[in-house]
């Protein structure tokens, strides 16, 4: 129980805001409750602009993350499932390696098995420890993501504009397109500019690493959204990038007096009471110094090896 309630204490949290802007035209699908004429419309607000669903830059920006995991130095620790999952015989051919590290997210079947089966086992040192760090920061079927991420809305709402462009199926043997399979498609134009806003709470050093890879990406325009992506839309730079950071752990070093724990309790809780009183964090760091900062420690072991 006590580790249960540890999990769930505020001990920091991260806000990070910044401006996404389209270096192409999007397209993020609304579904077919809308009154546009269109054989795919885009998403819209009840006032009838394009937003980005935080959804959908949240699985843009796990998939970004755990394409790079792989390439990472093994000295920096940091493993993904990609939320793949495992059958129980390939189960059992990884468990036959040496280290093996399987995520619950790719045992889903087998957990489920032993639900049904009634059969007990603690889920703290089964399930949520053993998480990878993808799934701790990003979520998973057993545990909630420890980040959110608002819906991303127009920044300047004077105008938009959206167009209509056609498109048509291929026929893959002949390579030629195929009779009244022609349809057409909305998208967001170029240029159009979006809000975002991160929150991250209770994060390890291990998801201040990940999110700061996939932000990178981002910032160097490197970051891709919505769908159609084939057809070159949906490529964004994120600018603006800040971050506000409320630390609210206690060091403790050792040989550490009693007074000293103390005050360090105290400026804590003077931290905490600043920001429930007037919405203060303890700092708030420029986002290409915070993303270097967290990708550089990523390779500092692998350099002082």
């Amino acid at each position: 129980m006590a580790d249960t309630l540890q999990r769930y204490t505020l001990r920091n949290r991260y806000v990070f805001t910044g401006r996404l802007v389209m270096q192409t035209a999007f397209h993020i699908g609304g579904g077919r409750n809308t009154l546009s004429s269109s054989d795919s419309p885009v998403v819209l607000t009840p006032e009838g602009y394009p937003f980005i669903p935080g959804s959908s830059f949240k699985g843009a920006l796990r998939s970004t993350v755990e394409k790079i995991i792989p390439g990472l130095p093994e000295d920096a620790g940091l493993f993904t499932c990609a939320l793949e999952e495992f059958n129980e015989q390939e189960l059992d051919e990884i468990r036959k390696q040496p280290d093996a590290h399987i995520c619950p997210t790719s045992r889903q079947r087998e957990i489920a098995q032993l639900r049904r089966n009634n059969i007990q086992f603690n889920e703290e040192d089964t399930i949520y420890t053993q998480l990878c760090h993808t799934c701790q920061l990003f979520g998973s079927p057993f545990a909630a993501a420890r980040m959110s991420i608002n819906d991303l809305y127009m920044y300047n709402k004077e105008w938009s504009l959206i167009q209509q462009r056609d498109g048509v199926a291929i026929d893959r043997d002949s390579e030629k397109a195929r009779d009244r399979l022609k349809y057409d498609f909305e998208v967001v134009p170029a240029s159009t500019a979006f809000d975002l806003k991160i929150i991250l709470e209770n994060a390890s050093n291990e998801d201040l690493q990940l999110i700061s890879i996939g932000l990178s990406e981002f910032v160097n325009g490197f970051g891709f959204i919505g769908g159609k992506r084939s057809r070159g839309l949906g490529a964004c730079e994120l600018t603006n990038l800040q971050v506000e950071e409320l630390d609210l752990t206690i060091s403790s070093k050792e040989g550490q007096t009693a007074e000293d724990l103390a005050e360090k309790k105290k400026e804590r809780n003077n931290r905490l009471k600043s920001f429930l009183l007037r919405h203060t964090f303890s700092n708030t760091i420029e986002g290409q110094t915070f993303l270097d900062s967290h990708i550089e420690a990523l390779f500092s072991k692998e350099n002082n090896a």
